[in-house]
């Protein structure tokens, strides 16, 4: 089963043909049928495990997107008339191939130095200088490289302090930045710079790894006592090897609308991308991880485009790069293609497959993320399984850029289990079933929502949090045993 084959885009026509007006079967057995089609696409081979970035992360979102305009939804991309949120993402790679050398005793990566931003990558030798802080101001009268002596090939060591008299000047701020300093020193002939001094207001700037606009020599960085230690040893040959990988990707978020004229917006949202190719080449599938979700999200559309409703609006948002650290959902949160003041609620669907797998129980969470929820979840009927409720909004799934912006969320999912983030995660695992009575719990949900006129947002607290953190990792080291 696993060898279904991407629908290609011919075959989405007839779907799309029905997008105006278009009705959706409520029958039991029609909504598996459909739940089983989707993970069947979104876990296939030819999708080689979803991974952000790469051709089966886009593949999976054309099916998507294809999918929406089905259903009748609107787009709501970041182009007119597009469901595709697009962005790039800097990735950063370190390697261990990077040394810092003083007569050759070896300093220790992140630990006494560390590779900045504008560093280029490269290896070579050179003289300690003291470039005191590295500022060159003509119309100030200010060159402290000047007294350095002759620069070629040396490493120069910069203090990134400024007295607030020059800060306060801001004819000349972009003279103070570590990057002109850089510059300055390049210019005379320097391999390189070594900046310190943590109290800098630049200090932060120099770790801007998404920058990549880097500058023609290496830099690096040390923490206070190492910088103590390389003034004492002026004259010194210094060795520094830096290797940075860096490589831009594209990422995509899907997003529809059901426009129903409302003031208020609820949002239901799943990431849909996965781990990708292991190192040997096999496929991490993510059937439940999380084509179950992303499925569950496909079939609530359906049923908010056949059952309108006059209170809300909606947004379904498939997320791209949650396994990435949720990019996707910040880089929704931070380019909202809706006002963030008009969503109500977000509920996000974030592996719902494996009901009764551990047990016959659906965790609910962020259930503290607004005092209504826990009346509105125990006026919502449900027969078929238990409900654990969880105070705590962890940011480990894509709720929680929604959370920390002030929204209300809840996360629904059926727990961790051997499969997790392994090969084995297959379409034939899920519980279909049991998907289709956690969506129509969900949608019922949504339903009971409506009893309140406003869903007002609360902080968790710290307690709940803490308990909760604990709590995942029990069940996570139970989880890593289990499968080694």
């Amino acid at each position: 089963m696993n060898r279904i084959l991407l629908l290609l885009p011919a075959l989405w026509i007839p779907f799309s043909l029905l997008a105006q007006g278009v009705s959706f079967s409520s029958d039991k057995d029609t909504i598996r049928t459909r739940l089983v089609r989707d993970v069947a696409v979104l876990a296939s081979d030819s999708l080689q495990g979803r991974e952000a970035g790469t051709v089966g992360e886009w593949k999976a979102a054309t099916y998507l997107g294809s999918q929406f305009r089905a259903i009748g939804l609107l787009p709501k991309g970041n182009e007119a008339g597009s469901f595709y949120q697009r962005f790039q993402n800097f990735q950063v790679g370190f390697h261990g191939s990077t040394h810092f050398l003083v007569d050759g005793n070896a300093l220790i990566y992140r630990e006494d130095f560390g590779v900045t931003a504008l560093s280029k990558n490269g290896h070579a030798i050179g003289l300690l200088v003291d470039g005191s802080q590295g500022l060159v101001i003509p119309e100030k009268g200010i060159d402290q490289l000047d007294s350095s002596g002759n620069l070629k090939g040396t490493f120069v060591l910069i203090d990134l302090h400024v007295d607030r008299t020059l800060i306060r000047d801001t004819s000349i701020a972009t003279k103070l930045t570590p990057r002109y300093r850089m510059k300055m020193a390049l210019e005379r002939g320097a391999s390189g710079v070594i900046f310190w001094n943590p109290d800098s207001p630049w200090n932060k700037k120099l770790f801007d790894f998404q920058s990549t606009d880097t500058m023609p020599g290496i830099a690096v960085y040390v923490n206070s006592s190492i910088a103590e230690r390389l003034k004492q040893n002026l004259g010194a040959l210094a060795d520094i090897n830096v290797r940075i990988d860096r490589k831009t990707s594209i990422y995509t978020n899907v997003i529809g609308y059901i426009d129903n004229g409302a003031i208020r917006t609820i949002v239901v949202g799943a990431h849909f991308d996965h781990l990708g190719l292991k190192n040997d080449g096999r496929i991490c599938y993510g059937a439940d991880d999380n084509a179950s979700g992303t499925a569950g999200m496909l079939e609530m559309a359906r049923y908010f485009s056949t059952h309108r409703d006059t209170l809300n609006n909606y947004l379904f948002i498939a997320f791209s790069a949650e396994e990435k650290g949720l990019v996707g959902s910040n880089y929704f949160i931070a380019h909202p293609t809706i006002s963030l003041s008009e969503i109500r609620f977000m509920l996000n669907l974030d592996m719902i497959g494996r009901l009764g797998c551990a047990g016959n129980i659906v965790k609910i969470e962020a259930v503290g993320s607004s005092s209504e929820w826990r009346r509105i979840i125990r006026d919502t009927q449900h027969h078929s399984f238990s409900i654990k409720r969880v105070s705590a909004a962890l940011p480990y799934s894509d709720h929680s850029p929604f959370y920390k912006a002030g929204i209300p969320v809840l996360f629904f999912n059926t727990g961790l289990h051997e499969d997790y983030h392994t090969i084995t995660d297959k379409l034939n695992t899920l519980n279909y079933d049991g998907m289709a009575e956690v969506i129509r719990f969900a949608e019922d949900l949504v339903a009971s929502s409506d009893k309140a006129s406003k869903i007002s947002y609360h902080k968790v607290s710290a307690l709940s949090q803490t308990s909760a953190w604990i709590g995942f990792l029990i069940q996570a080291l139970g989880w890593i045993l289990t499968i080694n």
